[in-house]
């Protein structure tokens, strides 16, 4: 089975630009998955171009989003989402960005503004009410100095992007009950995912 550039969700289509990431969640389900999700296989044998991309997602205005997330994090391909996230607002798509909000500590620069009339809404993965929590469950890269560029992430964010959202999971063995807390005080959306765990192919 070749690996899927995109793959649909609820209506949406979403772009599976890479398999790295910044960070090893104890809770990422692609090894676990064996890097299906739903039928798709989404282990890349090498990342896609541009080209690919877009002659991949076809017309853009077929879907109420295009979301950039699939087994990795978008924005270790930052100059490719942007370009890819340009053709699509010009063909009058609507784009949302997942991500785990530590763009900007890895290229030390502030890539939300970079993001803004690219990106509709971003949802950013929190997972934690404080540090010691984060570092515990997300396992970044960029050690303990991620939790703060994540909440600096989110609040650069609100200023340039229309829909911003913290998403938490249910983790047994973790307290979540601060997170809508921070994304009220921060003024952005809050959403509780679901902890999958048997492989879904629904």
């Amino acid at each position: 089975m070749s690996a899927a550039i995109v793959y649909k969700y609820r209506g949406n289509l979403y772009i599976n630009l890479t398999n790295r990431c910044t960070n090893a969640c104890s809770f990422c389900i692609k090894r676990k998955w064996e890097w299906k999700y739903r039928g798709k296989n989404l282990r890349l044998k090498r990342e896609p171009t541009p080209a690919e991309v877009i002659k991949a997602i076809g017309d853009p205005k077929k879907y109420p989003e295009i979301v950039f997330c699939g087994y990795g994090e978008p924005t270790l391909r930052l100059d490719v989402l942007k370009e890819v996230a340009a053709w699509i607002k010009s063909k009058g798509g609507k784009v949302r960005l997942n991500t785990t909000g530590l763009a900007s500590l890895r290229y030390s620069r502030n890539v939300a503004l970079e993001l803004k009339g690219l990106v509709d809404a971003v949802s950013i993965s929190l997972n934690a009410g404080n540090s010691k929590d984060y570092q515990r469950v997300q396992r970044p890269r960029f050690g303990p100095r991620s939790y703060r560029a994540v909440l600096a992430f989110i609040r650069e964010c609100k200023k340039f992007i229309p829909e911003v959202t913290i998403t938490c999971i249910p983790l047994p063995n973790l307290d979540i009950s601060k997170c809508p807390v921070i994304a009220k005080k921060l003024g952005v959306l809050y959403r509780e995912r679901p902890y999958l765990s048997a492989y879904e192919i629904k």
